[in-house]
């Protein structure tokens, strides 16, 4: 059992960077070779429609123009220039200039490694081939010429110069470039460049571990936040079941109901703790920020650390500028999507913050959002919801940004799109229902995060509320998801205020003015005193008697409180109604039952109950 433990710790330990591995190996992989074959997509759902041109391709009216690049680094050389080929994948009689570019990079990229050319007797000239201005690449070993670029009339017409004098540039460019690559082959240079490239895989090695060990410090220390917060949270439940169940004087009825009064305990220690709280979430989003940053320097550093070594490797050189092409924009894509997501949370809750201490008349001449607590409420609930959206639409955004950097169009894509969402709606309209219902309840303010809410097959505080879902936690401390869907009917407990509903039965002999002045007293008294005065809106209100049964008189009074605040004020009221009762000598009301018997007397059922008679 202890070693699959420590398995399974550095398992956890080391599983970022098994992943920050992979992401590395799956960039590369997407790195095109140069003597890679293109990927031709169907037809209609690639770029390459009449019209299309590579993106390395310049086109000037009738002439395009491409790049020549080394074969050693993939540095630029020159530009040659054709004749524009409007379809690339019709038949053409013209060879499309980025075909030419390539031949002129293989040709010179055979004459430096496929050839092993002597440079001193390395002959790099221009001739006439069949009236065409040519440079070749000979030598004493290979006597033929091997004809590296043709000059054309295109070619000197776009750089200005004479096709003699253009020749000439190119000559010289191309015989530069073959003796640099034949210099970077020596074995001298070959143990450099080696060198260099142990060096920087070295330093990468450092640098990671060093950001690993501040990444495993700013976690340990995360690790203790999130523990100090649940402390808080189990702080919270420990004290409102305690207030609940270990009160000196509870009420019978309510004792075999305890949920609402633990639910409305929790919501008054929920809004006394949330500064705590708050104050705790700032800070893990802030570490957590941070070790996203660390994780983002780990990763560029690598990938343009390996663009450094593939620099010093001859052969692996070519590489080096595709990496910084398609893979890198992918990849700073990828970055600053994830930057614009954290960035757009943390502008939503400034702005959150900013509207809670906004002044509460000042807001309400644009949109009712209730009283103070509630409008607290209902913003950090909007809150929530909005980041949810913000979040889809800039992921949408960066993929649709990612089909187009791959090439691919994006008008198809979301043709394509669309219909498969038209057909996955039909078979996900549950899906659908729970979004619709999840917007009208934060349309409605029909609760919001922090409200006690009873939707019939369950009961509980509101702990996240999206578009799709509500959680509750239920008195158990039970976590309960349903779909909004599902929630056909709600009852908000604590919306804006709260009322008690307190019946008391008396006896039936009992007079009845005197029990509703003692009532009224009682509920008079409470409402003056300062520990509970906050916590009511208006003096409890006697309705009188709302039924005569053989039970006895029953008293209804109702006490209008702060939200969440019924249960408590309830139960200090039946505290207190029953000492007044015990003072003023009232009896709580037992059942009567008058039994008659042939010329026997007849008594009340409670009172053959007492004497034990039959």
């Amino acid at each position: 059992m202890p070693l699959i433990t420590k398995l399974k710790k550095y398992r956890r330990k080391y599983q970022r960077f098994f992943w920050l591995g992979c992401i590395v190996l799956a960039l590369l992989l997407t790195i095109p070779h140069p003597s890679q074959a293109q990927f031709v997509m169907p037809q209609g759902f690639s770029g390459q429609s009449r019209g299309y041109k590579p993106p390395e391709v310049s086109r000037y009216g009738p002439i395009e123009v491409a790049p020549v690049r080394s074969p050693i680094d993939n540095s630029f050389l020159f530009n040659v220039a054709s004749p524009t080929v409007y379809d690339r994948q019709g038949d053409n009689d013209g060879v499309p200039v980025e075909q030419r570019a390539q031949d002129i990079k293989s040709k010179l990229e055979l004459a430096i490694f496929g050839r092993d050319m002597n440079p001193d007797d390395l002959r790099v000239e221009t001739s006439r081939l069949n009236n065409v201005v040519v440079v070749t690449v000979s030598n004493d070993d290979y006597p033929l010429p091997l004809v590296l670029a043709s000059v054309t009339e295109n070619d000197a017409d776009f750089n200005g110069q004479t096709i003699d004098v253009l020749a000439e540039r190119w000559r010289k460019k191309l015989d530069e470039e073959i003796r640099r690559g034949q210099a970077s082959t020596t074995p001298e240079a070959l143990e450099q460049s080696f060198k260099k490239a142990l060096q920087i895989s070295a330093a990468l090695l450092v640098a990671t571990a060093v950001i690993a060990g501040i990444k495993y410090l700013i976690f340990r220390y995360r690790q203790l936040l999130l523990k100090r917060k649940q402390a808080i949270a189990a702080e919270q439940e420990q004290q409102a079941e305690s207030e609940v169940f270990a009160e000196n004087h509870p009420d019978p009825i309510e004792a075999r109901y305890p949920v609402p009064k633990i639910l409305g305990q929790r919501q008054r220690i929920f809004w006394q703790r949330l500064p705590q709280i708050l104050n705790i979430e700032r800070k893990i989003g802030f570490w957590q920020f941070i070790q996203w940053l660390l994780f983002w320097v780990i990763i560029l550093g690598w990938y343009f650390g390996l663009f450094a070594i593939f620099r010093e490797i001859p052969g692996l050189a070519t590489l080096s500028g595709a990496i910084l092409g398609r893979p890198l924009q992918l990849l700073l894509l990828w970055f600053f999507v994830g930057l614009a997501i954290r960035i757009g949370h943390r502008i939503i809750e400034l702005l959150k913050d900013n509207w809670q201490n906004t002044s509460y008349i000042s807001l309400n001449k644009f949109i009712n959002l209730g009283d103070n607590q509630r409008r607290d409420l209902r913003i950090s609930t909007i809150a929530g919801a909005i980041k949810g959206v913000v979040t889809v639409v800039i992921t949408t955004s960066g993929l649709l940004t990612a089909l187009t950097i791959l090439g691919i169009p994006t008008g198809s894509v979301v043709a394509i799109g669309g219909l498969v969402a038209l057909a996955i709606s039909f078979g996900s309209q549950s899906l659908v229902k729970d979004l619709v219902d999840g917007f009208l309840v934060l349309a409605e303010d029909q609760y919001a995060i922090g409200d006690v809410i009873d939707v019939g097959f369950a009961a509980g505080g509101v702990e996240n509320l999206n578009l799709r879902v509500t959680q509750l936690r239920s008195a158990g401390g039970e976590l309960v998801t349903i779909p909004n869907s599902a929630i056909t009917q709600v009852k908000n407990l604590t919306r804006s205020w709260s009322r008690a509903n307190v019946s008391i039965n008396v006896a039936y002999d009992t007079d009845p003015a005197k029990a509703i002045n003692v009532l009224r007293q009682v509920g008079e008294n409470l409402y003056d005193d300062p520990e509970w005065r906050d916590k009511m809106l208006a003096v409890p209100d006697v309705l009188g008697i709302d039924s005569l049964t053989h039970e006895g008189m029953t008293i209804t009074i109702w006490i209008q409180t702060a939200p969440a605040q019924q249960w408590s004020v309830g139960r200090e009221l039946r505290f207190r109604v029953r000492q007044a009762l015990t003072e003023n000598n009232i009896e709580i009301g037992v059942p009567r039952r008058i039994y008659t018997t042939n010329g026997a007397s007849t008594l009340p059922f409670s009172a053959i109950e007492s004497t034990g008679e039959i």
